[in-house]
């Protein structure tokens, strides 16, 4: 009987168990996740109804030919919210990942009546070695990686500094704040969600945001948009500064777009288009991937307007700047950067995920055995029976971090 070893159970690894026992072969399934069975990836596992998904509820199926999966969970479970948000609206994390509970459980119930063994392991993987061998004790003939990123690290004392999503993070998110003075360090998606969540629990204090570009995400848009349809795949061929000219060039001719737009059309075909790139333009693009950001990641309407009102009333200020030191006083917390030092009562790590593979002990090791190899941005699978599985492949596909990408990664690959 062949043996699959699937390692970490967040969102990626928990589908290609679903997929596995779907296929009914006779396999058994090696599952290795440190944090147990009820574990979800950090961004379906938060404990405060105010965060919501960045992505609208009829993208959400954790399958691509089942595309209303869950909206209809959402109509059954949830119908007063489903009234009120619809297929277009954002429904809380929480939610989503009681979503994926459900289908796990299911998946669980379908394997013993398919008959596919499986064996739920709570540990961390710290080696596989050239024969497949994992932790020095378990033997598999495949090797599925779906681990999940770290968030990038922050030179600061470990108590100054609150981990938003560390699995110790329940005072955080559950903790009343009222006049305290906040800073937040990265102003993405991650800052988004935490200034929702401090608003929704009547936060009257101050929030900085120090961030060396000080761009928060862009909004959704209210209704579908036209596609433009005016950049094709083989466009890459030409180069990235070809295709930052045709777009200015675009936008001056059409006004009525903008680059949410652009980015929204060039969306199915991103990953084509950085494969098409040759080593040098890639190069390029990931100088400018920080604008790419702002427009691709976008975040509900709602959530965007909030921040401008507090912005206009002074109660968010923005600093575009790096932060040199973090450091406690008396107490307080304080942040310096060039120019100024903020005494803040806390300090909150918004930074996005770590892409520097020495990071991550196993792969370090994996490296070391000669079963991954670098890329450009992360890893890449040096065996033909070791599968990275979801936003691991970002090397190769560059675009696969949100559910309607991840789903197909993992869909292709079994």
């Amino acid at each position: 009987m062949k043996i699959t070893a699937i390692i970490g159970f967040g969102f990626c690894g928990r589908l290609a168990f679903l997929h596995l026992v779907k296929k009914a072969e006779k396999t058994k399934i090696l599952i290795f996740e440190k944090n147990g069975p009820d574990a979800l990836s950090a961004a379906f596992t938060s404990f405060s109804p105010h965060y919501i998904l960045n992505v609208p509820a009829i993208k959400m199926s954790a399958f691509s030919d089942a595309p209303r999966n869950f909206c209809e969970f959402l109509q059954k479970k949830y119908p007063q919210l489903w009234s009120e948000i619809g297929e277009n609206g954002f429904a809380p994390r929480r939610i989503y990942g009681e979503y994926l509970d459900e289908l796990t459980k299911q998946g669980f119930v379908d394997a013993k009546k398919n008959g596919v063994e499986f064996e739920f392991i709570t540990e961390e993987v710290t080696s596989i070695e050239k024969n497949f061998v994992i932790n020095q004790k378990f033997t598999a003939d495949r090797v599925l990686l779906a681990t999940s990123f770290v968030q990038s690290a922050l030179n600061a004392p470990s108590q100054a500094v609150e981990k938003l999503w560390g699995k110790d993070s329940h005072q955080f998110h559950e903790q009343k704040f009222t006049n305290e003075t906040i800073c937040l360090i990265g102003s993405g998606l991650t800052a988004v969600d935490v200034i929702v969540g401090f608003k929704n629990k009547n936060f009257a204090g101050k929030i900085f945001v120090i961030s060396r570009r000080g761009n928060f995400p862009k909004k959704h848009f209210a209704q579908i948009q036209p596609s433009l349809n005016f950049i094709s795949a083989s466009d890459a061929q030409n180069g990235v500064l070809f295709l930052c000219l045709k777009i200015r060039n675009f936008l001056r001719q059409n006004p009525q777009f903008d680059l949410r737009h652009v980015v929204d059309s060039i969306r199915p075909i991103t990953t084509s288009l950085w494969q098409n790139f040759d080593q040098k333009n890639k190069k390029l693009f990931l100088r400018l991937s920080p604008y790419w950001n702002i427009f691709r990641h976008r975040a509900p309407i709602s959530s965007v307007q909030l921040i401008e009102q507090m912005i206009e009333h002074g109660q968010i200020e923005i600093r575009k700047k790096g932060v040199r030191k973090i450091s406690e006083e008396n107490g307080k917390t304080l942040v310096e950067t060039k120019e100024e030092k903020i005494v803040c009562d806390l300090v909150v790590n918004c930074l996005g995920f770590e892409f520097k593979a020495e990071k991550y002990a196993l792969f370090a090791q994996m490296l070391a055995a000669d079963l991954l190899k670098k890329d450009l941005l992360l890893v890449e699978s040096n065996h033909p029976q070791i599968q990275l599985l979801g936003g691991l492949n970002i090397g190769r596909d560059f675009e696969c971090t949100s559910v309607p990408d991840l789903r197909v990664t993992v869909e292709n690959l079994l």
